[in-house]
C-alpha cells in the first residue's frame, strides 16, 4: 500500500485579490475536492501581508491527487484561480515529521 501524499499549492496573489482566491479555493474544496476519492483533508493558509495563499491537501495516494488535478470540475477552479493569481502546485511525500 502506498503512503499518503501532500499536495501543496503556493499561490502568489495581489493583496487586493487574496480573499477572492481564498473564496474560490473554499468553494472548490466544498463542491469538488472533498468529494474526490482518496481525499483526506485540506488546510488553506493566508499570508499576513496578503501576498500569498497556501493550499495544503492530504491524499491517500499520489494517483488520487493527480486524478483530481485532471478532473474537469476541479480544473475549472484551478483555472479561476490562475486567472487572478500565480499558482505553483506540487505533490510532496512526507520525509520527516517532528512533534512536541
Amino acid at each position: 500500500m502506498s503512503s499518503p501524499v501532500t499536495f501543496i499549492n503556493i499561490i502568489d496573489v495581489d493583496p487586493s485579490k487574496q480573499q477572492e482566491v481564498i473564496d474560490i479555493l473554499n468553494e472548490g474544496i466544498e463542491q469538488v475536492i472533498s468529494k474526490r476519492p482518496g481525499f483526506i483533508s485540506v488546510t488553506v493558509l493566508a499570508s499576513a501581508d496578503k501576498s500569498r495563499v497556501v493550499n495544503i491537501a492530504r491524499w491517500e495516494r499520489a494517483d488520487d491527487a493527480k486524478a483530481t488535478q485532471t478532473d474537469p470540475a476541479a480544473a475549472a477552479y484551478a483555472e479561476r484561480t490562475a486567472a487572478i493569481a500565480m499558482p505553483s502546485p506540487g505533490i510532496y511525500a512526507v520525509v520527516s515529521e517532528h512533534t512536541a
